[in-house]
């Protein structure tokens, strides 16, 4: 394996993430979940929206940019290994969320909601696999988070309206 293929395949992999067993996107996920808790709990709300929206956007980047590379060194088209576009859509996910409330809840709301998504892929976000490139690996999780926001954000409204 040559030292650019080692490189490429930690920063696709999370530095490790996406090799871990079973469901690596499930586990960049959580760990994406963490990283929004302790950054919320540590954080001012408006620093921690910030933070949460470039997390996202460096996730997406970085995701752009190695993708290629990534999938010719795992040799598939869309590695499992690679889970830069499970952070990048987990993130949106809390960004779009926020402000719902406790940042645990919040938390594990969005992680739920992301991962079904993510995995069901209703449409029209199996179609984004189909879009060239980076894109086509990138583009579906974005998507899921934006179901995943919406869907969480209905059940918080009802849940409000029906214990008033």
């Amino acid at each position: 394996m040559k030292d650019s293929d080692w490189l490429t395949r930690a920063a696709a992999s999370a530095f490790g993430l996406g090799h871990l067993p079973a469901a690596p996107g499930t586990w960049a996920s959580a760990a994406a979940g963490g990283v929004y808790v302790l950054a919320c709990r540590w954080l001012p709300p408006a620093q921690c929206v910030a933070v949460v929206a470039a997390l996202s956007v460096v996730a997406l980047c970085a995701g752009l940019a190695v993708c290629r590379r990534a999938c010719a060194a795992y040799g598939e088209p869309d590695p499992r290994h690679f889970v830069l576009d499970e952070l990048a859509g987990q993130w949106l996910t809390y960004f779009l969320l926020l402000p719902a409330g406790s940042p645990v809840r919040t938390a594990l709301l969005g992680f739920v909601a992301f991962r079904f998504f993510d995995i069901a892929k209703p449409f029209p976000v199996c179609t984004l696999e189909r879009l060239p490139g980076a894109w086509g690996v990138m583009a579906d999780d974005l998507a899921a988070a934006v179901y995943a926001a919406l869907v969480a954000w209905a059940g918080i409204a009802l849940k409000a309206a029906w214990l008033g």
